[in-house]
């Protein structure tokens, strides 16, 4: 229909990773909610981070049709907002595979355990520190991830309503 697939694909992960750390906080606070919710969170996860995936690779079509239409000025600010959504995809991979980590490593120990008969006295299958290690890292890469995200969203969206405007302007 004419349209750049870019600014329909941002939507994608924009929408779905602020909701996989919403659940990510979810689980945080009880381990009910953990096991209840972990299939869940690391589904929505994995399409924000396709989605975010699919929106850097549909930017960098538009960003060269931009710099061959509008000049150098505009090249420059969609190069900008390019970077930004670079960073945020690499962030929002990066958080996938942390979550990935926090909600495959402690059911794939529960599953080895379980099969095998490898539990101590007391019932423990991971170590100590490795749940609150996961948990920590989640949330930081979460948080990286949703700034990223907000950043280039920002960014694109500022040079969106600015061309927005100023052809309005011109009255085209």
């Amino acid at each position: 229909m004419g349209l750049p697939a870019h600014p329909l694909l941002v939507h994608i992960p924009v929408a779905m990773l602020p909701l996989a750390m919403a659940g990510v906080v979810v689980m945080l606070i009880r381990r009910a909610w953990y096991e209840r919710y972990k299939w869940v969170v690391l589904a929505v996860g994995a399409i924000g981070t396709l989605g975010a995936m699919l929106a850097a690779a549909s930017g960098e079509g538009l960003e060269k049709q931009i710099a061959a239409k509008k000049g150098q000025a505009a090249a420059r600010a969609a190069h900008d907002h390019a970077e930004a959504g670079d960073r945020a995809q690499t962030l929002a991979i990066v958080f996938f595979v942390v979550l990935a980590l926090y909600v495959l490593l402690p059911w794939f120990l529960e599953r080895r355990a379980a099969s095998r008969a490898d539990a101590d006295r007391s019932g423990r299958i991971e170590p100590s520190w490795l749940r609150p290690a996961l948990m920590v890292a989640v949330a930081i890469t979460g948080i990286a991830s949703m700034a990223s995200i907000i950043q280039a969203g920002h960014s694109g969206a500022a040079k969106a309503w600015e061309d927005y405007s100023d052809s309005s302007l011109d009255g085209g």
